[in-house]
């Protein structure tokens, strides 16, 4: 298996996520170099802007937001200032969480949220610069900030989905409000809400892969590669607003001479990935898309169908990788296709040494 060990670096340099790419090979042993996306769309979190602009209306916070938190990252969905941000005498605007860009992810360990919300209880700290915890101090140093409103965003089975925050770049007074109760009303609209759109993906995605097959290829049956565009289009459209996980892996089979061997080859694929989307993207390519996967989810599926594949005799390569916050995903399937190629390419080599 092949990936990149990221150099030593700082604080902000740890702030954002740098996508990589995993290669999985029968050869090669050498690390693989993650490459960057960096272009961004736009999605807004179905009735976050009015529970932010009824908290915002409040006072006492500079920003409030909706968060989705995933195993590595924390992603805004949507954030929005309050008129408190506005005023001359506010330190928010020269703050780097006044930068920050709705979508982008970070690194869940310089997530606030991340480290305050333990369970479903409302959290109010009033300075985290005055807090006896020395990583939540540098965090917040960091951020620029010291006020911090949050409650967490749960699922109907228990699960953290994400956060309502406010931020503020300045102390937050804990009497001004009844922020507990604000917050858990708040809460309670937004999960709802959440949990439901999340759920409704499922049989989204069917619907969206029946459709893919409009373009199939006829050997295998699955869809061929403007099947593959549509289905990676649609889930563009369905996983942005809500801010779920995507993942897609690709898979070169090598040197498949005959119908009888692809068709093998993808029906050991197919029942060794189990719950994912298969379409056929190249000649010897199989292209897999894992739409509300996490990161460890995408790696045990495609370390899977690497294995079954190889122990069933075929030569191939497999690079999986995420996407990255709600950039597109052509980006992400770009950088997956040009980390197969390059591991191609140097096996190519090695083998004519």
């Amino acid at each position: 298996m092949e990936s990149q060990a990221p150099a030593a670096r700082g604080w902000v340099d740890e702030l954002v996520i740098a996508p990589s790419v995993q290669v999985l090979d029968t050869r090669t042993a050498g690390p693989s170099l993650p490459a960057v996306g960096s272009v961004w769309s736009r999605g807004t979190l179905p009735g976050a802007d009015a529970a932010l602009a009824l908290l915002g209306s409040l006072g006492g916070v500079d920003a409030w937001a909706v968060t989705r938190i995933t195993e590595d990252t924390w992603t805004g969905l949507a954030v929005q200032t309050t008129p408190q941000a506005a005023d001359p005498a506010s330190r928010w605007t020269r703050t780097r969480a006044a930068q920050y860009e709705v979508g982008t992810p970070i690194s869940r360990d310089r997530s606030l949220c991340h480290h305050l919300l333990a369970g479903p209880q409302p959290i109010t700290v009033s300075d985290l610069r005055r807090s006896p915890e020395p990583d939540l101090r540098r965090i917040a140093d960091g951020w620029g900030l010291h006020g911090y409103l949050g409650i967490a965003l749960m699922s109907p089975d228990g699960r953290q989905l994400g956060s309502l925050a406010g931020l503020s770049a300045s102390p937050v007074d804990p009497g001004d409000r009844d922020w507990s109760q604000l917050l858990a009303v708040q809460a309670t609209a937004l999960q709802a809400s959440l949990s439901a759109d999340i759920a409704a993906l499922d049989g989204k995605r069917r619907d969206s892969f029946e459709r893919s097959l409009e373009s199939h290829d006829d050997v295998t049956r699955l869809p061929n590669r403007r099947g593959w565009a549509a289905l990676l289009a649609t889930e563009e459209k369905l996983a942005t607003p809500v801010g779920d996980p995507v993942g897609l892996a690709l898979v070169d089979l090598g040197v498949v001479r005959t119908v009888r061997s692809l068709r093998r080859a993808v029906s050991v694929a197919r029942e060794a990935a189990g719950d994912v989307q298969f379409a056929r993207v190249g000649p010897r390519q199989l292209g897999i898309l894992a739409g509300g996967h996490q990161t460890s989810q995408v790696a045990r599926v495609s370390n899977l169908v690497q294995a079954r594949l190889e122990g069933a005799g075929f030569r191939t390569a497999t690079a999986h990788t995420m996407r990255s916050g709600v950039e597109p995903l052509a980006t992400t399937w770009a950088r997956a296709e040009n980390a197969l190629v390059l591991a191609r390419r140097e096996q190519a080599l090695g083998r004519g040494r």
